[in-house]
């Protein structure tokens, strides 16, 4: 792939490039033209006109695709163009589909409800450790676009369900789901916490929205935490998701972890799963959108009776490189090699052992 298309580096200014055309010549919506794009291209695997994506649209009625304006056959055309590389099959269409989509979403509108895009690397590193497997069920309760849910299925997981609040978020991660052979319907729009039909879990791997209040009747943090944010509510449905033995990867903001306010919260959790690894990540990771510190949690759920043991071990560890400089903008060394800015495979490297050697995935 040209360095122009490289997903991750050139997304941004590929898409600015397409709003500004789109802006100039037409009064589409651009993540609507984009979408319908995508969706000839990924799931009609055919240039994309508007007869091609109103024939995919037909076929696939849960991708909710906007009938185009017939008179912008030529803005069709042209957009399809510059994304014809990057939308190419194989392993890069992934990471192509999560920067694309990720810079057509308005930063405002995340912001507000405390949901921010995971950095590619850091859905990676998660599910890495978490290793999933064919015959175990992964379930993301906040799904956003389905990165995890995608990223676990390359890594040779098996069946994945997904929930999120936004329309569109969810149709964009059914549109991943198709380019994966997996069941669009996999994915559902509803309230993680309440109003999904999600399936008991081998693996729940999730980046919930950090912000903002929700009712919390019912909820048993809700004694622990005064007015708990959401994240903290997406904590204890992320556990209950868990068979017996499940496994948690999690991203938290950092006083989950540290905050004098939330010690009850953390009793009240290593009594339900075995804490095995906190990793803080640097205040970068989430930039251009937000510079909150957070970090990555990853434990096992524990037996009806399996109780705590003061001997067990965790393993802590700080990422200190994020891949992006101050402004957000990802780093790319020298050699044009994505993702050695970071410095979490450096973590992986000690991660996994102790993982296997503590039987995390047994």
């Amino acid at each position: 792939m040209s360095r122009r298309h490289r997903p991750g580096v050139s997304a941004l200014s590929l898409v600015a490039h397409i709003e500004e055309i789109v802006i100039a010549t037409s009064g589409e919506d651009a993540f609507e033209l984009v979408f319908g794009v995508a969706v000839a291209r990924v799931v009609g695997k055919v240039r994309a006109t508007g007869e091609s994506i109103r024939k995919v649209a037909l076929a696939h009625p849960e991708l909710a695709v906007v009938d185009l304006d017939a008179s912008n056959e030529a803005l069709i055309d042209r957009v399809d163009s510059l994304l014809a590389d990057a939308l190419e099959a194989g392993d890069e269409r992934l990471q192509a589909l999560d920067a694309i989509f990720e810079s057509l979403t308005p930063r405002v509108a995340k912001g507000d409800k405390g949901q921010f895009f995971t950095p590619r690397h850091v859905v990676d590193f998660v599910v890495t450790a978490l290793a999933p497997t064919a015959r175990e069920v992964v379930v993301d309760p906040a799904c956003g676009s389905g990165a995890f849910l995608a990223h676990a299925r390359a890594a040779g997981g098996g069946v994945s369900y997904g929930s999120d609040i936004d329309p569109r978020a969810v149709r964009v991660a059914r549109l991943v789901a198709l380019s994966q052979g997996r069941s669009p319907l996999s994915v559902v729009r509803a309230d993680g916490l309440r109003g999904s039909t999600l399936p008991t879990a081998h693996v729940v791997a999730t980046n919930p929205p950090f912000a903002g209040r929700a009712d919390a009747t019912g909820f048993e943090v809700a004694t622990l935490v005064r007015t708990p944010e959401r994240d903290t509510l997406f904590l204890e449905r992320s556990v209950d998701l868990l068979r017996p033995g499940g496994r948690l990867g999690i991203v938290l903001p950092y006083n989950k972890a540290a905050g004098a306010s939330f010690a009850a919260l953390r009793r009240w959790l290593i009594h339900r799963v075995r804490v095995l690894a906190i990793i803080g990540l640097p205040r970068e990771t989430f930039l251009p959108y937000t510079s909150q510190r957070t970090f990555v949690l990853f434990a096992k759920k524990r037996g009806a009776k399996a109780s705590l043991s003061h001997d067990e071990k965790v393993f802590f560890a700080v990422s200190e490189r994020a891949g992006k400089d101050s402004s957000g903008r990802a780093l790319v060394p020298a050699d044009g090699h994505e993702g050695l800015s970071h410095d979490l495979d450096d973590v992986l490297a000690e991660l996994v052992p102790f993982l296997n050697a503590e039987g995390f995935a047994s």
